[in-house]
């Protein structure tokens, strides 16, 4: 017999299908000018992409500097985590 059991689908994965399919379509609209200016469309591909990298890197130093603003009380119990973007590296040389 065979069971069905629910699965859940990782979040990554219905982020690239919607880029997937937000790209075809952008492809199909605006296929020919893409094809008419190659360089430049290049150019504003590296573009988007730097500012999708520059947004993530913002998202994780706020983050980082958000956990360290917690209450005193808090903190007396935990051990302070490391950010996870500083220079500082332990001496072992391995960022956890």
């Amino acid at each position: 017999m065979i069971e069905n059991r629910g699965r859940e689908v990782p979040l990554s994965y219905v982020v690239t299908l919607l880029v997937g399919v937000a790209i075809g379509f952008v492809l199909a609209r605006f296929g020919g000018v893409l094809a008419r200016y190659p360089v430049e469309s290049a150019l504003v591909a590296v573009l988007i992409a730097a500012v999708a990298v520059l947004a993530w890197a913002c998202r994780e130093m706020l983050h980082d500097l958000l956990r360290r603003d917690r209450p005193a009380g808090a903190e007396e119990t935990e051990a302070v985590p490391v950010p996870r973007l500083s220079a500082h590296r332990p001496p072992n040389g391995v960022r956890r």
